[in-house]
């Protein structure tokens, strides 16, 4: 599979973008696997330039260089050309929307550790700067960054996670004293859900098959019956699958049948087969013996449940 980079820039004065752009192209043109990555790029980015950006082209990686805020907000530009701040709110809100295909956003602005702690709560992997950094700091972390996503690894091996340390050492390497200001936000339960970390398959999880309009059927009818969508039971089953009960806050108010539905949706568009696995171990437990299990026998062989 091939992961797209989309590069945006703003308000570039006073920072070296142009080598840290071409820092980013030279180490996938070296990289060992440089055919599983595409570059796009939009500059002089405002609020709009972004949300359009990340509708159209549909990264996995999402690279902001430009300037932050102490307060952790980032620096993008208005219709005039003039400055725009906007918060670490508004861009987890917009990267909520994306959750389906962004996998890393790397924010490599001063202060930006805030806005990748917020992104971070919808997105597998945001790194941030938690003060002031310097240019040739962000830009060696860059170099070591990509050349480490370039890098032939083992399939167990967190992509993202070495690709972060590598980051680092460049940093180290430079003897520049700016080691600790890099840093990353993993979503632990997102991290398992998204396409692939590693873009090198393994042939686990080629083996899953995509589940189908019948299957979907078939755990929405049965977690209804289970009396596991019941709203007084809603929280217990969100732990005991591994969600946070904060992440279906937008369906918590609905009617069983409802709930039932836009959970099953919910778990197959952010493609959490772990979770649905054990939500259909819960159903299996349910409905041991009886008609449907033949059904849910069928399905947790498709998702390679184990």
């Amino acid at each position: 599979m091939q992961q797209k980079i989309l590069i945006l820039t703003a308000i570039p004065r006073g920072l070296r973008l142009d080598r840290e752009i071409r820092e980013i192209e030279e180490a996938i043109r070296r990289a060992a696997r440089r055919d599983k990555f595409e570059i796009r790029m939009r500059t002089a980015v405002r609020p709009q330039d972004i949300r359009r950006a990340l509708a159209e082209e549909r990264p996995q990686i999402v690279h902001f260089c430009g300037h932050g805020l102490e307060d952790g907000s980032l620096l993008l530009e208005d219709d005039g050309g003039n400055d725009k701040p906007v918060s670490g709110e508004g861009l987890a809100r917009l990267f909520k929307l994306h959750t389906d295909y962004v996998i890393c956003v790397l924010l490599n602005a001063c202060h930006s550790a805030k806005s990748a702690e917020a992104i971070g709560q919808y997105i597998n992997y945001a790194i941030g700067m938690n003060q002031q950094i310097q240019d040739k700091t962000a830009i060696a972390f860059t170099q070591g960054f990509y050349d480490a996503l370039g890098y032939e690894t083992p399939d167990n091996i967190d992509i993202f996670e070495r690709a972060f340390q590598e980051g680092l050492v460049a940093i180290q390497l430079e003897d520049i004293s700016e080691g600790q200001i890099p840093v990353l936000i993993k979503n632990e339960m997102l991290r398992q859900s998204k396409f692939i970390v590693n873009p090198q398959i393994s042939s686990a999880v080629e083996a899953k098959q995509e589940l189908n309009d019948l299957d979907i059927e078939t755990l929405t009818e049965l977690l209804q019956l289970s009396g596991r969508a019941a709203s007084e039971r809603r929280r217990a089953l969100s732990i005991e699958i591994g969600i946070n009960p904060g992440e279906l806050t937008s369906i918590s108010l609905l009617a069983e049948n409802d709930f039932a539905v836009e959970l099953i949706d919910l778990l197959r568009r952010r493609r959490l087969e772990t979770v649905i696995c054990k939500l259909c171990k819960k159903l299996e437990y349910d409905f041991k013996g009886g008609v449907y299990s033949s059904k849910l026998g069928a399905i947790i062989t498709k998702l390679n449940c184990r």
